[in-house]
């Protein structure tokens, strides 16, 4: 064992050829006098034991020194909070896990849980697209910036605005607008967890898109309503009408059964208690999406011109049997696909569109007469953006309920089976026909009151 001095501290070689440095501290607060202070470790070489002393002798010089094992006691607490630290932010899912595990409580319709599960994939993950259709491209990711990697207690404003404006707002507003809803839906659990305490999911020009198209359908007139039935296929006519009439929606028209038809009483009814669910490719009837909040079913009152309507479909076009299907495949007898119910409505009110069309050009050969613009309007609503939808005539029935009510809530919340007056709200429409009716009535009541 050889040793080797410098004119402060000493460095010799252990028999196992490291070397060891140590140094004896003279009168410096914190350390006692004339005690050898040794490094907790060993080293390789003997440049490395010096340059120790070294950085000890500036330790002193500074006054910033205190005993090696004190400062390695230190070290190893702070390494084991850092350690804390990082195991704890691993334990704290990304927005990929969280959400995920949220999509699977048990409260969700499976419609719903369907929905929100290609929402989650496709516009908050931003996985690429499985088709190809407006706004989406097959094997393209539908969002920009995909979140999923982020953890729960990571994810800020600015993220959600940068993902936010990657979305297709301008061809998707509903879908994007739904996913943002969605993934708020996800944080605001994340907070009742106690695992955020502020959602930061708080973009105003999202919260200004539509989420769903409904709240700008113009219901149909009465007359275009039955015109786009007598487009549909035969068996099929019929849905429309109580789609338009009764305001039900496309489920619940394609899951109706015979028995649920009461035609001999004072009143005539139809009981709505169940709906066609789609999802995970099963196409099944199941209960109505109330019923997890208490309103299982309604029986509403037919009117009297729609009973002869309903009587002939019942007798040529349902299934046979007291639970017999009003609207059935052909193929295996279930239910009718809510893409194909879809597709032949479409059909029907581009029909409807092109033959207000032909009227019009043959009226202008004739007479010179010019379309009107509520012929044009109707026109545009039954084809552009994509073309009318079906939930149109549950709107289109709503509306009238609610004007022919007087403005009763209850009455519509009641007919459409609403858990809510707010969404009862949503169908007081107010076109520029019934707001001219409006005006007409005020200008009859200055001229009744001037004349007095």
């Amino acid at each position: 064992m050889t040793e080797g001095r410098r004119p402060w501290g000493k460095v010799r070689q252990l028999p196992s050829g490291r070397y060891q440095a140590s140094y004896i501290l003279g009168s410096v607060r914190g350390g006692d006098q004339g005690t050898r202070y040794t490094a907790l470790q060993t080293f390789d070489a003997k440049g490395d034991a010096w340059g120790w002393l070294d950085r000890e002798h500036r330790l002193i010089d500074r006054g910033d020194w205190t005993p090696p094992i004190e400062r390695f006691r230190e070290a190893e607490a702070e390494r084991q909070r850092k350690e804390a630290v990082r195991q704890a932010a691993a334990a704290v899912p990304t927005i990929a896990a969280y959400g995920s595990q949220y999509l699977e409580r048990g409260e969700l319709a499976a419609t719903s849980r369907d929905r929100y599960r290609q929402l989650f994939k496709f516009y908050i993950l931003a996985e690429p697209a499985t088709i190809t259709r407006r706004g989406m491209v097959k094997g393209k990711p539908v969002a920009k910036h995909g979140i999923g990697a982020v953890r729960v207690t990571e994810l800020t404003r600015a993220d959600v605005r940068l993902w936010w404006q990657g979305l297709p707002v301008s061809t998707r507003e509903s879908s994007c607008r739904q996913a943002y809803d969605l993934l708020r839906a996800i944080m605001n659990a994340a907070v009742e967890a106690e695992l955020i305490e502020v959602n930061p999911v708080q973009v105003k020009a999202a919260t200004q898109a539509q989420a769903s198209r409904e709240r700008d359908l113009d219901p149909l007139p009465i007359d275009v309503l039955y015109a786009v039935a007598e487009q549909m296929p035969e068996p099929w006519r019929l849905g429309v009408l109580l789609g338009g009439v009764l305001g039900l929606r496309s489920g619940e028209v394609r899951a109706l059964t015979r028995r649920d038809f009461s035609l001999n009483g004072e009143v005539p009814t139809v009981k709505v208690h169940q709906s066609v669910k789609e999802a995970e490719g099963k196409v099944e009837i199941g209960p109505l999406k109330t019923a997890r909040k208490g309103i299982a079913f309604r029986t509403l009152p037919i009117p009297a011109a729609l009973v002869g309507d309903v009587r002939i479909h019942l007798r040529e076009h349902t299934q046979l049997g007291r639970a017999g299907l009003l609207f059935w495949r052909i193929r295996d007898g279930g239910p009718v696909k809510s893409a194909d119910w879809l597709r032949a409505f479409k059909n029907a009110c581009k029909t409807v569109a092109n033959n207000l069309e032909e009227d019009a050009v043959r009226r202008l050969e004739q007479s010179g007469e010019q379309e009107s613009e509520e012929s044009q309007r109707i026109r545009e609503l039954l084809t552009g953006q994509g073309g009318y939808v079906f939930h149109g005539t549950r709107v289109t029935g709503l509306t009238w309920a609610y004007r022919l009510s007087g403005g009763n809530l209850r009455a519509v919340q009641a007919i459409a089976g609403h858990t809510s007056p707010k969404m009862a709200l949503r169908y007081q429409r107010a076109e520029m026909d019934y707001l001219a009716a409006v005006a007409g009535n005020v200008s009859s009541m200055i001229e009744a009151s001037t004349r007095k």
